[in-house]
């Protein structure tokens, strides 16, 4: 009778803490389920400029395709200082200002691709390229942790964006390709998305949690 007694207690005292817990369903809201759209939209505009750059410059801009190597190395290379510069600038700026940012730049280069021609120009806009992807990917995960509050899965919602965003970069590539453009059209359409992602992101409420970090004096 004395276990059966304690054990009554115990599930007694343990039972206000059960509904004090956080609910799986209530960390997925509106805000968060937009946010990952976006997030996914621009991961396959990223995705599938990358797949077809060495076809593009060959057929479009009838270039070598070493050029496509050179373009994305050049790409890859400024992707270092902009993260750095990033980096720094996240502690001053919200993480939402600096994405609607990094959005512009998107549709500069992909827009700008689209019409591209000569080598001079294909590696100029990697400037932009640069500057985009690293927008994504340097605030991306800090965006997701800021929204949820369970470490894990932010991170894991993240990661899985970039995963659906190559998925998705299939059919964007064989119905871009298919128009007068040719593979431009790929990123006349990748331009549009971005703009899409844009508004959506000037929709989408800011969190509590994305003002301006307080940094160490």
């Amino acid at each position: 009778m004395f276990n059966i007694a304690t054990t009554a207690s115990m599930r007694g005292s343990q039972a206000p803490e059960a509904d004090t817990a956080p609910q799986p369903t209530a960390v997925l809201s509106g805000r968060i389920i937009a946010v990952v759209v976006v997030f996914i939209a621009l991961q396959a505009t990223n995705s599938a400029t990358v797949s077809i750059m060495s076809l593009f410059v060959t057929d479009r801009m009838g270039l070598d395709v070493a050029w496509a190597g050179v373009a994305l190395g050049v790409a890859a290379g400024l992707e270092i200082p902009a993260l750095l510069l990033i980096g720094k600038l996240s502690g001053r700026v919200p993480v939402t200002r600096l994405l609607l940012s990094g959005c512009l730049a998107g549709v500069a280069y992909y827009a700008a691709m689209a019409f591209a021609a000569g080598p001079v120009l294909l590696l100029g806009l990697q400037i932009l390229n640069a500057s985009f992807f690293a927008v994504v990917a340097g605030v991306g995960l800090t965006l997701f942790q800021d929204m949820i509050p369970r470490p894990g899965l932010a991170a894991g919602l993240y990661a899985n964006t970039h995963r659906l965003g190559a998925v998705a970069s299939g059919p964007l590539i064989g119905v871009g390709s298919t128009t007068a453009l040719g593979y431009g059209g790929v990123y006349l359409g990748c331009a549009v998305i971005t703009v899409a992602a844009f508004a959506v992101l000037r929709m989408v409420p800011a969190g509590h949690s994305e003002g301006v970090r307080d940094r160490p004096d």
